[in-house]
């Protein structure tokens, strides 16, 4: 009986652990989808896509852990910022780009600081941990809707992370964009991998005052300034990426203010107007360059 007793008790409480996992920690992997076809648990209509896609971020902000679920092929059209918050992936179906919509008023300005830089992804509510950005196309729509404004004068950028402690984005392509493609600062454990940029506006990767950056096995074309900035970073990594131009722009890896413990090793930087990299006004410890490939560079 005492045998038969222990049995039940035990089968119990293994119930109970299995039905409630966060009280003990567990780990949320909910899936919550947005869609343009009504399939979704969020439904857009290619207007103003932004609001749902909103919609379904505040609700895996206040449940660590979701992954919003982009489903495609479909082209999200956003009028208004993306708003990441913390435990929270935002993926995307193969096919999926989120493009800037038509006739928006100005985002930023060469006169706004890096803090009020709006672009179309950022962090909600100032800071976060735990950000993952993947497989997503990220259209700017430079060509398309605001072929006058001057590129590389802070407007419209792609994404300006703040204030993020654990950052991946991955399989990503930014494209036609006004302004940066990744602004990146006051942030530590960002990893940028698989990603490309084609024709941004500024920067492919921009971290300014950032700890612990990792950039690899990416592909970057230039048509202003350079593929990769790094500005005042400790324990930073660039390994393994394709740097090049489709005509203008700058170098490959830009280094500037106090760096400390940089790797730059495996890079194909080719076909740059400035050399693959400069150093402008630097103060580095332990910034260690080598082993890449380097052709017909300025």
């Amino acid at each position: 009986m005492l045998k038969k007793q222990l049995g039940t008790l035990f089968l119990v409480t293994c119930l109970i652990l299995t039905t409630v996992p966060t009280v003990l920690g567990g780990e949320n992997t909910q899936v919550i989808t947005v869609a343009g076809d009504g399939s979704g648990d969020y439904n857009c209509d290619g207007v103003e896509d932004n609001v749902q896609i909103n919609q379904a971020l505040e609700y895996a902000a206040a449940n660590p852990g979701t992954t919003v679920q982009l489903k495609g092929p479909f082209t999200y059209d956003i009028a208004d910022s993306l708003l990441i918050g913390s435990d929270t992936t935002l993926e995307g179906d193969s096919g999926v780009t989120i493009k800037l919509a038509d006739g928006l008023p100005v985002w930023g300005g060469r006169e706004s600081s890096i803090s009020e830089k709006k672009a179309m992804i950022m962090i909600r509510g100032g800071s976060a941990s735990s950000v993952a950005i993947k497989n997503i196309v990220v259209d700017g729509s430079q060509s398309d809707y605001y072929p006058d404004v001057r590129l590389g004068t802070s407007c419209y950028n792609m994404a300006t992370i703040i204030n993020c402690n654990g950052l991946t984005i991955k399989g990503v392509t930014f494209q036609n964009g006004c302004n940066d493609a990744m602004l990146i600062s006051q942030s530590s454990n960002v990893v940028i991998d698989s990603v490309t940029v084609n024709k941004c506006g500024h920067d492919g990767v921009y971290a300014y005052h950032v700890d612990g950056i990792t950039v690899k096995n990416c592909n970057f074309i230039n048509r202003t300034n350079s593929s990769v900035r790094f500005d005042s970073v400790t324990d930073g990594v660039m390994q393994n990426n394709e740097c090049t131009t489709s005509g203008g722009g700058y170098a490959g890896l830009e280094l500037q203010g106090t760096l400390v413990n940089i790797e730059v090793s495996g890079n194909y930087f080719h076909d740059l107007d400035a050399p693959a990299i400069v150093h402008l006004n630097t103060d580095e410890t332990s910034v260690n360059i080598h082993d890449n490939r380097i052709e017909n560079c300025g």
